[in-house]
């Protein structure tokens, strides 16, 4: 493999598929957690209320894990 043909699988990003797991609707971004629970914007911001506390974290409802916005 030559050096140009190495930069650019570097530069190659993996396209992930994101799909809310409360609308079930395939999105171009989610917030994701470790276990892989995905919710879209829209979803979080309808939900604040049981799943964010201080609007700068977030608690998985799958796993219960606390997770940054």
């Amino acid at each position: 493999m030559t050096e140009t043909q190495k930069s650019r699988s570097y530069r190659k990003r993996l396209v992930e598929r994101y799909e809310c797991h409360c609308c079930r609707k395939e999105q171009q971004f989610c917030w994701t957690c470790a276990c892989g629970f995905q919710i879209c914007l829209r979803c979080m911001q309808e939900n604040q209320w049981g799943i964010s506390g201080n609007s700068i974290t977030w608690i998985c409802p799958d796993c219960g894990e606390l997770r940054g916005i």
